[in-house]
């Protein structure tokens, strides 16, 4: 351990040792040196001078937003300013001090070598104005240089203490050189009077300025390059301290390691940067963007001062403004002279000093600093201070060998004009006027001068008059906008009321919650509450300035109580008078003549008392008129911002609540500052069984959602803007409302009215506004049926709300709470915010700079336990929690229960894991995430661009290999073969699944090997066998699923949701941040496939969203529209395809879908007639491969790539066409002919049981009978053949085929079998959790339980599907829900699961909505469900309204299990509407019964696949014939009968 402390001694020393000069590192640092200490010696000085920076500053500021503007300063003059020092240091100058805009330096000589130093500086100088005299930057701006040079005697002063040291050159020379600098143009030298007197001028050749005795410096007369190197060398031999290395520019850096020396250059050294280098942090990552003041203090003393007594004067001023700035967290940066002015550099809020209320702590030092001095110092002529606030840069600029720490910006330029526009007064800007929240009177407004800096305001300080408050509060009680989230609290204050009237005995609720918490807000609405029962309420709000006043908080209660606190001040007398007439005898009036500024006459008896004897009696004066206004009324006292209640009145409150029946409510901040400590009374208050406390929490995430929609005046909001609104805000009002202000402010935001109706879009850029119509429906159906017109709330394109930078408000925040941490946790905090909100111990690890795993697991668990991170559970997921489709749940009774923030209703809060002591308990896999509001876009932004990109570029690089599915889904990429199609390499991903495992893909390609060994030939076993071997391989399966007799590797619950989370979109925010635009866009596609495999298909939008995005061009730079692989653009056509089809976009779903197509080389035809032609050819083509024997061969990856594209493209493309009948249906029948082609031409097993199973669906739901039942049984013969590797993939290929065949079994009426199998799939889509499968598992679980009559069956099926719909916030799910709720309202057996109004008010909302129109068959059967329940009740206009939707939708119906129910119930409206034209109409009798009867034939010629049904069918044909000719009826009954009886359906029957 010896040599590693021995190494981490000498590290820290050579990184305190590059921020100092080398002549104070030289210095000597003996123990016994008084301070100050003056040390003089000869040496030649370089001050250089960047010009053209004001006007830089100001076309920065002008062109970009306060960020940007100030790191592009910062990294230019950053660049600029190391090539300049590092030119000094090779010519073996000792660079003093860098402020950004100006560099001093240093030769260090004895007196006769002055002459050769000052021509070696000259060169140096020359070389400077020839290499950097003229730079162009960036904005069209020009930096140029002025330099001077001056020789002679320097001094070097030392004042401070043992903690803390400061160091600064004075002297004649240093006020030469500024001078010489100051008398020069752009690209000039000049060198000082005393220089050129020293200098050798037969090597100078230079010109005397026009009335001054400076020289201007042009050229060196005698040297050429060998000549000079001659001379350099003998230069070399007068530097004690020139490198001898070549490669080293400071012998500094290579002193040998000595804790003497060490201790003594720390003391010289900021404590915020010997943080970091004790924490082993680089020089390079101390530097920050933050929010800051900077105070800039100028002494001017009389020119007949001594050096000695300014040496002391500056002294006593250090230890004073250092000791001063300390109470607040303030430092002293620099110290410099010129002539007798001394100037103080200082500064709040550096790294790890950020405090609340910054800007007051700057302007009350400011007046102690003034104070002090100005009464001090001995001979001081003038004080004068400039104060600003805002964005600065904190760090290290120079070479590695030599860097200063320094404070750079527009704010530090715009305090240090301050001092010479307005001397002797304490100047601020408004920024810092603003923030500081004091009152107007304690501030003057400046004239503006010349070259003003804006507006600027003299402090006065708090020289506070006697006031009196105003009554009320600023935030009144909006009477239309109820108070959210708050009802417990406001129960508290009601029942603690009520309990007061019950024993009238003084009583206290106390509200207490952090700042932003809204407690203004709650007291303002308990205030409204209180009046309006008619109680005397005396309301009053304290700001922090009234604390330093005693008694101010009674009285102006009291002031509010006798009505004097508005009036005009001659009336108070009067008022008072009139109030205390019979309650005080007169004499003792004028005791309040100090209190309320009022002149009653003086007693005797009055003026022979003290003053603790007035201030008793007042209080009893107070308190008798107090009691006997209680005997009148209930009187409420209360008071907001009650932690500045001064200590005088909290003692009067504790003698008043048990004195006088009094009902106190007060809100206050918890007291955390060490001003507002609580005194003895306040705590005896807090604690006393008479006060309630309520601590106030943040809102839960609906009520913050709707707090938000509240404020900007709309009923919807965006999905992006809710997520970012929870994520930022975690519910604290506050915060929400200040991201809304930023939002609204920098136009991110546009307004519209509510459209009346949903239209299918032609163009994916529209597809948002079709999600805000679908949640308005869901909010506001009430408010919109009042004809009301409402706003919906949008966000402008190319925004992403990710790259929002938080406001400065809350951005101060945020650095508050990280500046509370320690070093190291601040740093991983930092590093964290980088990699994103959610992140992995092991990533941390992988870009911590020289950080162990022990001190990465100490500081994550201390940063555990502090609440600034918590566990992500496994079933937890942030994304997922904000919305998992573009549909939502409908309000009231069709939403879920509000849940508490505790349950974690969005992504406010994750379930918390138990906490081993053990270091070894963080796994390195687990994730974790913020839980601290703010903390990460606020440490986030204090990186530097530079930094970001490095550090972005790390994360990418170390997430790269783990970017793809979950082991227990088989691994490989989301989009099969994706980066084979690119040339891409995955990285070595096998190692990440495990010894023995390979990637999905990979196990795709074993399995082609084996898929046609042989000439594949149908099962000769028969069908009953072959099903019953499918069941007992299921019941295997989920038996062993639930015993776990399975390896857990095998059984590991999906982890792709996590994956996509922490990995997948992480990498595309990494390169979109590192602008690589072509990685940003694969991943986004990733991420979108990935979102869409986990049914999320709002998530994959937006994936989609910003990968069009990120082919546009950059707003910033003019880049060439991104070019992309034929692949990807079609993989990108496809993914927004099918996320269409999820929105039910279904016009523009085909339009992508065929483009994605015609880019994979496989067109679709366009018209009817080259369908019919293609078909023949398909037709053809599968004949052919199901009777010639097929070779295995092993494929080309990027031919599987697209092979796997095509079919997935085909599969969405014959559904988009299925879903309307009355469209060609040669075209879904040539879709579905192309997939089944291409899957067998894949050779892939897997493939084509899917591809089976997909062209059974489509040949039910067409009718064709006999191809749905072959391929359906193909599907499961293929499938006890494949021996799957991976368990889920297994489960999954099993659920599908165990609703394939419950479908069919439900389809031929065989119920029993159905339901079986039903309750199969449905235990096996729990675990896969599959929202689209466990949909149509359970809708066909639900017809097949209610055609059985097993109506208890039913109710778990609605209740396991009420779950699911409100889990996924699916319209589908919904209305599959609804609709089987009105199966059971009809079926008159007595249920009643949900009430007719529900499900009335679901079709209401989204009857519009384009999902719901793409599903004819669900709207169908919901139509024709509402048309019977309002004809069985008599209602014909409403049964009217119902049947002539559903009339419509007929023909648009196919024959799946769903249309054909929906078809049914429609024939039973046509009955039942026979029935009432037979009674009301007969004349129309025959027209009816023959429509009906077309459509009863109609049914049964389309819906052949579905003879389920039929039974009923032909029930209602004799019922309709019945009608008509009695003799008819009989024929379809004995059908009827014969149906019903062979399936054993006793319902029926």
């Amino acid at each position: 351990r010896t040599p590693l402390r021995r190494r981490g001694r000498k590290w820290r020393q050579v990184q305190v040792v590059a921020l100092l000069p080398d002549l104070l590192v030289f210095s000597n640092h003996s123990p016994g040196r008084t301070l100050p200490s003056l040390e003089t010696f000869n040496g030649v000085l370089l001050f250089v001078e960047l010009t053209g920076f004001t006007a830089l500053l100001e076309k920065l500021y002008t062109n970009h937003d306060l960020n940007c503007g100030t790191e592009l300063l910062t990294q230019m003059l950053s660049d600029y300013a190391e090539g300049i020092m590092e030119h000094v240091l090779c010519f073996g100058g000792d660079i003093l001090t860098f402020t950004g805009e100006a560099l001093l330096a240093l030769w260090k000589a004895e007196r006769n070598q002055l002459s050769d130093i000052i021509t070696l500086v000259a060169k140096c100088s020359l070389e400077l104005q020839e290499q950097f005299g003229s730079s162009d930057t960036e904005m069209g701006r020009e930096l140029r240089l002025k330099i001077g040079l001056s020789a002679g005697r320097v001094s070097q002063l030392v004042v401070g203490d043992e903690t803390r040291r400061y160091w600064l050159v004075t002297g004649q020379q240093v006020d030469d050189v500024r001078r010489a600098q100051s008398l020069a143009q752009a690209g000039e030298v000049i060198l000082s009077p005393n220089g050129w007197e020293l200098c050798d001028r037969d090597s100078l050749e230079a010109e005397t300025l026009k009335g001054q005795k400076a020289m201007k410096l042009r050229y060196l007369k005698i040297f050429h390059p060998s000549d000079f190197d001659e001379h350099f060398e003998k230069c070399i031999d007068h530097l004690q301290h020139y490198p001898n290395d070549e490669v080293l520019l400071r012998n500094a850096v290579t002193l040998a390691s000595s804790h003497e020396l060490e201790v003594a250059l720390r003391r010289f050294v900021l404590g915020n940067v010997l943080r970091k280098i004790d924490d082993n942090q680089p020089l390079e990552l101390v530097s920050e963007l933050r929010l800051i003041s900077v105070v800039f203090v100028q002494l001017q003393f009389p020119e007949s001062t001594k050096a000695t007594e300014l040496c002391h004067s500056l002294q006593d001023a250090c230890m004073s403004i250092s000791g001063i700035l300390q109470d607040w967290q303030g430092k002293i940066l620099k110290i410099s002279t010129c002539g007798k002015r001394c100037t103080f550099l200082c500064a709040l809020g550096l790294p790890g000093d950020k405090r609340d209320e910054e800007s007051t702590h700057a302007l009350d030092s400011a007046i102690s600093i003034s104070a002090f001095c100005s009464k001090n110092l001995m001979k001081i002529e003038c004080v004068s201070v400039g104060i600003s606030s805002g964005l600065a840069f904190c760090g290290v600029v120079g070479t590695r060998s030599r860097q200063e720490y320094t404070v750079m910006g527009s704010k530090v330029q715009l305090a240090s004009q301050m001092l010479e526009l307005y001397p002797g007064v304490i100047s601020c800007d408004e920024e810092t006027y603003s923030k500081s929240g004091l009152p107007s009177c304690f501030f003057k407004k400046l004239p503006e001068k010349e070259m003003s800096p804006g507006v600027t305001y003299e402090y006065l300080g708090r020289k506070r008059n006697l006031t009196l408050a105003k009554s009320g509060f600023p935030r009144k009680k909006d009477g239309n906008r109820p108070l959210l989230g708050r009802e417990k609290e406001i129960r508290i204050f009601q029942a603690a009321l009520q309990q007061f009237v019950g024993h009238k005995e003084g009583r206290v609720v106390m509200y207490e919650g952090s700042a932003g918490y809204g407690k203004s807000r709650l007291i303002a609405e308990i205030d409204y509450l209180a009046r309006e029962e008619n109680h005397r309420v005396i309301a009053l709000e304290l700001s922090k300035v009234d604390i330093q006043e005693p008694f101010y908080a009674i009285r102006s209660l009291m002031a509010i109580f006798f009505g004097i606190d508005a009036c005009r001040p001659y009336k108070r007398q009067d008022i008072l008078q009139s109030k205390l007439a019979g309650v005080l005898d007169e004499s003792f009036y004028c005791l309040l003549n100090h209190q309320f500024l009022v002149k009653f006459p003086m007693s005797v008896v009055v003026s022979h008392m003290d003053t603790v004897t007035k201030q008793k009696e007042e209080e009893m004066l107070f308190l008798r008129v107090l009691r006997k206004a209680t005997e009148e009324a209930i009187l409420i006292f209360i008071l907001d911002e009650a932690q500045y209640i001064d200590a005088a009145s909290w003692d009067f409150l504790a003698k008043l609540l048990s004195s006088v029946p009094i009902f106190i409510v007060m809100s206050l901040s918890l007291f955390t500052s060490k001003e507002l400590l609580p005194c003895a009374s306040a705590v005896g208050i807090r604690k006393s069984p008479r006060t309630t406390g309520v601590v106030l929490q943040e809102l839960a995430p609906s009520k913050l959602l709707e707090m938000a929609r509240q404020s900007l005046g709309v009923v919807s909001i965006p999905r992006e803007l809710e997520t970012f609104l929870i994520r930022r805000s975690f519910g604290v009002p506050l915060y929400c409302e200040a991201l809304l202000m930023d939002l609204h402010t920098n136009e991110v935001l546009e307004f519209c009215r509510i459209p009346e109706d949903e239209k299918e879009e032609d163009e994916w850029e529209n597809l948002s506004k079709y999600m805000r119509k679908t949640k308005i429906r869901l909010n506001s159906l009430a408010l919109m049926s009042s004809g009301i017109h409402f706003c919906m709330c949008f966000l402008k394109k190319e925004v992403d709300l990710d790259n929002v930078p938080l406001p400065p408000r809350l951005k101060e925040i945020a650095v508050v709470q990280l500046d509370r941490l320690s070093s190291s946790e601040q740093m991983a905090v930092k590093y964290v915010a980088v990699i994103g909100h959610t992140f992995t111990p092991d990533l941390l690890l992988y870009i911590l700079p020289k950080w162990t795993n022990k001190k990465m697991e100490e500081t994550l668990m201390s940063l555990i336990n502090s609440h600034v991170f918590e566990y992500v559970g496994k079933e937890a997921s942030a994304t997922q929690a904000v919305g998992a489709c573009l549909s939502h749940t409908p309000p009231g009774p069709l939403t879920t229960q509000t849940m508490g923030p505790e349950e974690s209703e969005a992504i406010g809060a994750a379930p918390h894991f138990s906490l081993q002591e053990e270091l070894g308990a963080l796994q390195q896999d687990q994730a974790l995430r913020f839980c601290t509001p703010l903390l990460r876009e606020g440490a986030y932004e204090l990186w530097l661009e530079e930094q970001k990109v490095a550090l972005h570029f790390q994360c990418a690089a170390f997430l790269e290999h783990k970017a793809h599915k979950c082991r227990s889904c088989g691994g490989g990429d989301f989009i099969s073969f994706h980066r084979d199609a690119l040339d891409m390499q995955m990285g070595n991903v096998d190692s990440v699944l495990g010894q023995g495992s390979k990637t999905k893909d990979t196990a795709l390609l074993l399995s082609e090997e084996t898929a046609y060994p042989q000439k594949f030939m149908p099962n000769s076993r028969p069908p009953h066998r072959v099903e019953q071997e499918f069941l007992d391989r299921v019941d295997k399966i989920i038996m062993h699923h639930k015993r776990g007799k399975e390896e857990a590797t095998n059984l590991a619950p999906c982890e792709c949701g996590e994956i996509l989370e922490s990995v997948v979109s992480a990498l595309a925010r990494h390169c979109l941040r590192v602008k690589d635009r072509t990685l940003a866009f694969f991943y986004l596609l990733e991420s979108a496939a990935a979102s869409l495999y986990l049914s999320n298909n709002y998530m994959a939008y937006l994936y989609l969203k910003k990968g069009l995005s990120a082919l546009a061009t950059f707003p910033c730079r003019k880049r060439p529209k991104l070019k992309i692989n034929p692949f990807e653009e079609a993989t990108f056509c496809s993914l927004r395809g099918e996320v269409c089809f999820n929105m039910g976009q279904i016009a523009l779903a085909k339009k992508l879908i065929k483009r994605a197509l015609c880019l994979l080389h496989k067109r679709f035809p366009r018209t009817w007639l080259g369908a019919l032609c293609q078909s023949l050819l398909e037709e053809s083509k599968h004949s052919a491969c199901r009777t010639q024997q097929r070779q295995a061969q092993r494929a080309d990856r990027k031919a599987l790539a697209v092979l796997q594209q095509q079919i997935h493209c085909l599969s969405l493309l014959w559904r988009l066409y299925s879903l309307d009948s009355t469209a060609n249906r040669n075209y879904s029948r040539l879709a579905a002919l192309m997939e089944i082609n291409l899957a067998e031409a894949s050779e892939n097993k897997i493939q084509i049981i899917s591809t089976y199973m997909d062209f059974s669906q489509f040949s039910q739901s067409m009718g064709y009978k006999d191809e749905w039942l072959k391929y359906e049984m193909m599907a499961i013969q293929r499938s006890s053949q494949c021996d799957f590797t991976f368990t889920r993939e297994r489960l999954l290929m099993m659920a599908q085929l165990a609703q394939t065949l419950a479908y069919s079994k439900l389809c031929l009426g065989h119920l029993t079998r159905s339901i079986q199998l039903g309750f199969q799939a449905h235990t096996m889509c729990v675990q896969l959790r599959k929202t689209s499968l466990h949909c149509l598992v359970l809708s066909v679980l639900f017809k097949s339980a209610f055609l059985k009559n097993k109506y208890a069956q039913c109710i778990r099926v609605l209740e396991w599907l009420w779950e699911l719909a409100t889990q996924e916030e699916s319209i589908i799910v919904l209305a599959c829900f609804y609709s089987a709720c009105l199966d059971l309202l009809l079926c008159d057996a007595g249920f009643d699961y949900r009430p007719i109004e529900e499900c009335l008010q679901f079709i209401n909302q989204y009857e519009a909505s384009c999902l719901l129109k793409s599903q004819s068959n669900i709207m169908l059967s919901l139509y024709s469900s509402l048309a019977i329940w309002f004809g069985r009740l008599q209602q014909w206009e409403l049964f009217e309204d119902s049947f002539t939707k559903a009339q419509r939708l007929v023909s648009r119906m196919n024959a799946s299990l769903f249309g054909t129910h929906g078809f049914f119930r429609f024939l039973e409206c046509q009955v039942l509407l026979l029935r009432k034209v037979m009674e009301d109409t007969p004349e129309k009798l025959r027209e009816i019964r023959s429509s009906t009867l077309r459509y009863v034939d109609e049914f049964l010629s389309r819906c052949s696949t579905s003879p389920v049904y039929h039974t009923r069918v032909y029930s209602l044909k004799a019922s309709v014939n019945l009608l008509g000719d009695e003799d008819k009826s009989q024929v379809p009954l004995p059908k009827a009968l014969k149906l019903s009886a062979a399936p054993h359906n006793r319902l029926e029957e």
